[in-house]
């Protein structure tokens, strides 16, 4: 860490600007499918169609098909990433990837399989019949167990109930797909589901790959993966996505060529990568392109919450949130659950898919010029017929409704 180097001062505007810009935002549908998601941001899967909006909002002339196709081919993986949670993830970054996501979770799994009594040879065994099951082809978790041979998974009863885990199936999977022996991939064709189907790779994604044999030194590659989507970021920003502790997320960045960076009003110690800082120097015109971005979009959540990216007269604003967090404002918020609309690099209002007319509702705290205003109407337009013709719903996540959608949309349309 290049502590010796004097901290820059950036402004607020300035650094969202460039972060704006860094999320593939300001100039959308440069370069292709995997380098846009490597470089911008990873989705969430959530079983609904806003790892569609979060891609397409990044490359605007993507059709459903390409990522299912993408997903279909290896290109783009579904996979445990930070966290414990479902990412898609371009092919390149796998191997790191499952190898920290398996770290976080190794002494957790290592736990529960002691509680339940279940040793490390029986796991094997269950992975080498899920193995030769899969040989014929590609198969959901219970036609699985079905096809494996009686007696190989048994149920864990009431101490797997207390952990969550109902049979040796489960941790056997997890413990294969950590290896990279299986993967999953689309139970309909379709990623808007978080029902899979487990298949043998045509190559595992650890053959030939250089990953770090240090934990440490893991922890430093998924943080330089982090600075060139984020930065300038703070310590805390990157622990909480990572869900890595304050102390492990810093010694991470520690062992990166990074500067410390102020930006006024988001954090007196934040980092950027050695590289980006003449990039940071430079004066940038300012983003004149209208998103309408996906619920718990990453440009909402890197740097803590939409507030950041409000203009503070609208930091009033009444809000629903999602999860478990606090704040009722957009102000204090960390995780909105409504879809947000930015006009350059601001969020200015918020839209939904209107389920009734066949058309996307949208509302912003202030008039929009007649020019802007007319652009905003383009892209809802064009994000309307997206998601009516080509992915045929709306629904945020896999227990998400049309009803909820359109009791969204009716909200909208009053506000």
């Amino acid at each position: 860490m290049a502590r010796s180097t004097p901290a820059l001062t950036l402004t607020l505007d300035r650094a969202r600007g460039h972060w704006h810009r860094r999320q593939g935002l300001a100039e959308p549908g440069k370069g292709s499918l995997e380098e846009i998601v490597a470089s911008t941001s990873w989705p969430r899967t959530l079983g609904g169609v806003d790892v569609y909006l979060a891609v397409r909002a990044r490359l605007p002339s993507l059709r459903r098909q390409d990522l299912d196709e993408a997903v279909a081919q290896s290109r783009l993986q579904v996979i445990p990433a930070v966290r414990g949670c479902i990412y898609l993830v371009p092919r390149a970054q796998v191997p790191l990837v499952l190898r920290f996501a398996e770290d976080q979770s190794r002494k957790r799994i290592e736990k529960e399989m002691e509680k339940v009594g279940v040793p490390q040879k029986e796991l094997a065994d269950v992975g080498e019949a899920v193995i030769k099951a899969l040989r014929k082809g590609p198969l959901t978790t219970d036609a699985l167990r079905k096809a494996l041979p009686e007696g190989v998974v048994r149920s864990l009863g009431e101490k797997g109930k207390k952990v969550g885990i109902s049979s040796t199936l489960p941790p056997a999977l997890r413990h294969l797909e950590f290896e990279g022996k299986v993967e999953r991939t689309l139970d309909t064709g379709r990623l808007d589901t978080e029902r899979y189907h487990w298949r043998l790779p045509a190559k595992n994604p650890f053959t030939g790959a250089k990953v770090p044999s240090d934990v440490a030194e893991r922890n430093a590659r998924l943080a330089e993966i982090f600075l060139r989507q984020t930065g300038p970021v703070a310590v805390a920003s990157f622990a909480a996505w990572s869900g890595l502790s304050q102390r492990d997320a810093r010694a991470a960045m520690e062992r990166l060529p990074v500067v410390p960076v102020v930006v006024e009003g988001y954090d007196d110690e934040a980092f950027v990568l050695e590289q980006d800082v003449a990039v940071l120097k430079e004066a940038v015109p300012a983003a004149t392109s209208i998103s309408l971005l996906s619920f718990e979009d990453n440009y909402l959540t890197f740097h803590g919450g939409p507030g950041l990216l409000t203009e503070l007269k609208h930091h009033g604003v009444k809000v629903t949130k999602w999860g478990n967090t606090k704040g009722t404002t957009l102000g204090d918020v960390k995780h909105v659950s409504a879809r947000t609309l930015f006009d350059g690099d601001k969020l200015v209002g918020f839209w939904e898919f209107d389920p009734s007319s066949g058309t996307v509702a949208f509302s912003t705290f202030d008039p929009l010029p007649p020019k802007r205003k007319r652009a905003v109407q383009e892209q809802a337009q064009s994000v309307a017929t997206f998601l009516k013709d080509d992915v045929g719903h709306a629904r945020s996540f896999s227990l998400d409704t049309m009803e909820a959608v359109q009791e969204r949309a009716d909200l909208i349309k009053k506000m």
